[in-house]
């Protein structure tokens, strides 16, 4: 079972001519090169955009990288830089822009590892798995836009920063049911400017950068804050952030946040399904740039939980490639029962195989614990393994 789950690998330059190591596949699983074939230069350069995959137990033979578990560290290293700010201990503006160019690094290695994860996993604090989420939204979004290498670090170090020095608040709103006081009202208006003001003392952070977090509660309909922007007032980074923030806030905070799951009917129309999952905030966000993020994810993000035909509970690992969206392998993690699957169970999604029949976010709250790692052949960090 275990051998059938596929990652991403990027293969280095030096192997050209040299026996390819491990099999290696296209993103459907199509068998490209079995191992020990001499690897020509045309595997390596003529892909490009389109990754080579290889059996997660094999993929060691090319590479050690660990993009969930570096996930966790940037997470962690965001919540420590934040205290440290706050505290009003020494950070540079360098600290935030390693920060972000790891996070480029780590989404560029495993993309829909990175976002499943991302929703799957529970870190120490609700506050950080927001900012990492949306951050990852926030590079899909530069990628779509055909932002350059540096232009999506910066969008990306945006997304991260957008609620430095107010992690702490949004932990506690993350976990209050109704309407905030007047207290925290007023700090929630204040915290792009809070935010802003921080990096800037920092000095030598990008312009785009300040300015998408300064603006980033602002709304396509001037409703927002701080300042009341509209439309092309508020920067381009900036409308990007929003979106990322609010998709981010919508797949995650399902107990406070509608809506908990959409339909396969809703899946099929993109329109309808655009204006189910971000709801009425679709009118204060830029449409356009909306409509592009959703495009990138598609029908079935990846970490969509699922009910299937046979009575388990699956999740959507990558994204499809066939051309109506509709997954071709889903991996079953509990079984009819409710119980974890010790090895997530590939199971082929077809008319004469299991069927999707519905979405199960609702349930995600209630889900027991899982090496959500597995999910997408990495290995559970040690720690992690002592916890389960």
């Amino acid at each position: 079972m275990v051998d059938s789950i596929l990652r991403p690998v990027a293969l280095p330059p030096g192997l050209i001519g040299q026996p390819a190591p491990c099999d290696l596949f296209d993103v459907r699983g199509t068998l490209l090169l079995r191992e020990g074939v001499e690897i020509s230069p045309l595997m390596i350069a003529g892909y490009g955009e389109r990754r080579l995959y290889c059996r997660a137990t094999q993929a060691m033979r090319v590479s050690d990288a660990e993009p969930l578990k570096v996930l966790r560290d940037i997470g962690n290293a965001l919540a420590m830089l934040d205290e440290l700010l706050v505290g009003g201990q020494p950070v540079s503006a360098d600290d935030f822009v390693s920060l972000a160019t790891e996070t480029y690094k780590t989404w560029m290695l495993d993309p829909d590892a990175c976002i499943g994860f991302a929703r799957m996993e529970q870190y120490d604090r609700p506050s950080v798995c927001h900012a990492v989420l949306a951050a990852l939204f926030a590079a899909e979004l530069a990628a779509a836009h055909g932002f350059s290498r540096q232009e999506s670090i910066t969008l990306i170090g945006a997304a991260l920063t957008m609620n430095l020095g107010s992690l702490r608040l949004h932990d506690r709103m993350f976990a209050h049911a109704g309407q905030p006081d007047t207290e925290a009202r007023e700090a929630i208006d204040a915290h792009p400017e809070l935010a802003a003001q921080l990096l800037e003392k920092l000095g030598s952070l990008p312009e785009t950068w300040l300015t998408a977090v300064r603006q980033h509660h602002e709304a396509f309909d001037g409703s927002g804050y701080p300042s009341g922007l509209s439309r092309t007032g508020i920067s381009l980074h900036a409308r990007m952030v929003r979106v990322a923030d609010v998709l981010a806030a919508r797949l995650r905070e399902r107990k406070r946040r509608g809506p908990l799951f959409w339909s396969l009917h809703q899946a099929r129309d993109p329109q309808r399904l655009l204006q189910h999952v971000f709801g009425p905030d679709l009118e204060r966000l830029d449409h356009i740039l909306a409509r592009l993020l959703m495009g990138r994810l598609g029908s079935f993000p990846p970490g969509s939980v699922v009910r299937l035909s046979n009575g388990e509970m699956g999740i959507i690992s990558r994204r499809s490639a066939e051309a109506d969206g509709t997954p071709r392998e889903v991996l079953a993690f509990l079984d009819t029962k409710g119980r974890p699957q010790h090895v997530p169970r590939p199971r082929r999604i077809g008319p004469r195989d299991c069927r999707i029949q519905g979405y199960a976010h609702d349930d995600q709250p209630r889900l027991p614990p899982y090496d959500w790692q597995s999910i997408w052949g990495y290995q559970r960090a040690p720690e992690a393994a002592k916890l389960m």
